[in-house]
């Protein structure tokens, strides 16, 4: 992320963080796909890394297997919401995002926050169901007075995508 932090939100941006983050995860988990589009800056970035298997003196490695903006996120959004669009989501998946261990904190710019978040996405199928944890960095920029994601970026705790591919949102 490029957002510098210089230090902790107030208790009230905090407050105002954690509901956006809560109120966007019920949003994916409903499906409100369009809803949740409108939560993201002309500029977003999208990343979601996996890591690398190596001996661990080589220390951590990641591989991004997602690098999308905003026209990227809006094909992504328009197949998931569209049933004769994609198989893998018809029927659709059952979701539960849980985002937790929220730690917010000011930039140098006014406005633009930089939030670190664990998340478990729990995704139910006919059959059975697949498990993304990893943790997140977002930064957060007001626009128009509202919190809007202009970067976020996803580190999953895997090397290896079970479930074959991602179509989720994280």
């Amino acid at each position: 992320m490029t957002a510098a932090s210089i230090g902790p939100a107030g208790p009230d941006v905090f407050s105002e963080i954690q509901r956006f983050l809560a109120d966007e995860a019920e949003l994916l988990d409903r499906r409100a796909f369009a809803e949740w589009f409108d939560l993201l800056t002309p500029d977003v970035s999208y990343r979601v890394a996996v890591h690398v298997a190596r001996r661990t003196e080589d220390g951590a490695q990641m591989h991004d297997i997602i690098d999308e903006d905003r026209e990227n996120l809006r094909l992504r959004v328009d197949q998931l919401a569209n049933p004769r669009l994609t198989k893998a989501e018809n029927p659709a998946s059952l979701y539960r995002r849980l985002v937790t261990n929220v730690r917010a904190d000011r930039t140098e710019t006014a406005g633009v926050f930089f939030v670190r978040t664990n998340l478990l996405v729990y995704k139910g199928r006919h059959g059975g169901g697949d498990l993304y944890a990893g943790e997140r960095e977002d930064t957060l920029r007001r626009v128009d007075g509202r919190l809007r994601i202009a970067a976020r970026l996803v580190r999953l705790d895997q090397t290896v995508l079970l479930g074959g591919t991602l179509s989720t949102l994280l």
